[in-house]
């Protein structure tokens, strides 16, 4: 009679432990992703801001993806096959089969097909849209094979044109329409969308149907925090998992012991830098004005406020790690002497009033752009420093109302740096956006660029643009950044996405809990 009731209370116990680990399990299924502001839209053709392409990415899948060394592979990638002909003219892609969006509907080369078009359409007005200009004619060779032909061979088209990592579904867009879509958007990719809560958070889940590497964690919850600190602070106390830490804090917290967080840190294919609106109708269209402004910036204080090791200052707009990099380009090295005789030479020898805007939304750059304003005050320009939420930071640098700003450029064109360069030509859909700047010489070297099948070659062209592009200070570059990531030290990351080519954000489907 023992026997028999100390099994049951051993089985009660187990019981016991069982619901409790599974309430344990659920609990953890959950993981919470920090975002520094809301998505601007949830449309892979129309968003041109980070925090939009980490949701996105979550629900789509790549054309071609991208190894942890920069080498192109259909692996983890909706391609099963390409090959290149006409050294570079023609590309034909053979799409994977038994690919879902997550509607149900079978993802073919027609929606590939449809994803260009989509990007190519000028009523839709891609801030990409110039990436794809080059394309002069998709053709379908059958259900899964596309046949890309370009205008001329083009020796870098996998970079420019990727799609955004995103393919879209030709027949639930046409159903629902553009606005619909970016309400209820619907991928391929191992998650998929739950909710959107405005001013709060984005929440997907997980795709069981997905043909891919099937995520192990249940649900994604995207929460916004329009203060670093208050984002920082709910990482410390496990209200979220993970965050891009503000350099400064990820120096902190990493130096303490038991906070209960892992860090992981990795070098950004991205460049800080302060661009200029180079309009006739604006005083920056003087290039005497943008030298004095960028002999007037102390470039090593501003490196020291994001820590020493979390930056490094900038010489040209390529990164120091890539072999395209280039160190004959200007670095207009600190020199408010040489700052105060251009500002003479430009008739503003008692200096002028100006405006620099900032994101509000990030502190870090709010305390750069402050530094800034002392040392343009230092050689008489009176600078007042603008800080405006995102949508309309964008709105206004976007439509020329702001004289100069604070902007990061994550490379659009991995692993080719075409797109540091490429926003500087004259019909670029980006160069408004960033202020404006037209050369002839440029424009020509940039199109020259895809035509260079040699890397050398293709990389002292890079040189010769940005030579030209700096020495005009189509903008002025402050320095690469070197991101840093704290998390949950529950939570697994896989040791090769602290890549410049994965990057953590963009795999959130090979995370786990411990």
């Amino acid at each position: 009679m023992n026997n028999i009731k100390n099994s049951l209370i051993i089985v009660l116990l187990l019981s016991i432990c069982v619901l409790f680990t599974g309430v344990v399990s659920a609990q953890d299924s959950t993981v919470k992703i920090a975002l520094g502001s809301e998505p601007s839209t949830l449309n892979p053709i129309t968003f041109q801001d980070y925090v939009t392409k980490i949701v996105v990415n979550a629900m789509s899948d790549p054309l071609i993806a991208i190894d942890s060394n920069g080498e192109y592979t259909t692996e983890g990638s909706v391609l099963e096959d390409y090959t290149i002909e006409e050294k570079g003219k023609v590309y034909i892609f053979e799409v994977k089969k038994g690919i879902e969006f997550h509607n149900g509907e079978k993802l073919t080369a027609e929606d590939v097909k449809f994803t260009y078009e989509s990007l190519m359409d000028k009523d839709l007005a891609s801030p990409h849209r110039s990436y794809y200009t080059d394309i002069e004619k998709l053709e379908l060779i059958d259900e899964y094979t596309l046949k890309v032909t370009l205008k001329n061979p083009d020796a870098i088209f996998f970079s420019t044109s990727r799609l955004r990592d995103a393919i879209l579904p030709k027949d639930y867009i046409n159903e629902v329409g553009w606005d619909e879509y970016a309400k209820n958007p619907v991928g391929s990719g191992p998650y998929k969308f739950d909710s959107y809560s405005s001013g709060q958070n984005i929440v997907l889940v997980k795709n069981d149907n997905y043909w891919g590497k099937k995520a192990s964690i249940d649900k994604v919850e995207f929460k916004f925090f329009p203060e670093n600190s208050t984002a920082v602070m709910a990482l410390q106390n496990k209200d979220i998992d993970f965050m891009e830490l503000p350099p400064k804090d990820y120096v902190r917290l990493k130096d303490k012991e038991d906070v209960g967080l892992s860090f992981g840190s990795f070098k950004e294919f991205t460049d800080a830098r302060i661009c200029f609106n180079k309009r006739p109708d604006s005083i920056f269209s003087n290039v005497k004005l943008r030298k004095a402004v960028a002999y007037a910036i102390n470039r090593e204080n501003i490196t020291a406020l994001v820590e020493g090791n979390m930056a490094v200052p900038a010489v040209g707009r390529i990164p120091s790690f890539h072999p395209a990099y280039s160190d004959e380009v200007n670095a207009y090295e600190y020199n408010p002497e040489k700052a105060k005789e251009l500002l003479k030479e430009a008739g503003y020898e008692d200096g002028f009033k100006t405006k620099i805007f900032v994101s509000s939304g990030n502190s870090q750059r709010v305390l750069e752009v402050q530094q800034i304003q002392q040392d343009l005050a230092n050689v008489g320009i009176d600078c007042e420093v603008v800080a405006l939420e995102w949508g309309t930071y964008l709105d206004v640098t976007g439509e020329g109302e702001a004289p100069m700003y604070r902007e990061n450029w994550p490379s659009v064109t991995i692993p080719e740096p075409y797109s540091f360069v490429s926003i500087w030509h004259s019909e670029s859909s980006w160069n408004p956006i960033f202020g404006t700047y037209e050369n002839e010489e440029v424009d020509k070297l940039i199109d020259q660029i895809k035509k260079t099948i040699d890397p050398e070659e293709r990389y002292e062209i890079y040189n010769q643009v940005q030579q030209i592009a700096i020495d005009e200070v189509a903008s002025y570059p402050l320095y690469w950044p070197v991101k840093g990531i704290g998390y949950n030290d529950g939570l697994n990351i896989p040791e090769e996405l602290f890549s410049v080519f994965k990057m953590p954000s963009f795999h959130i489907n090979e995370w786990s809990f411990k």
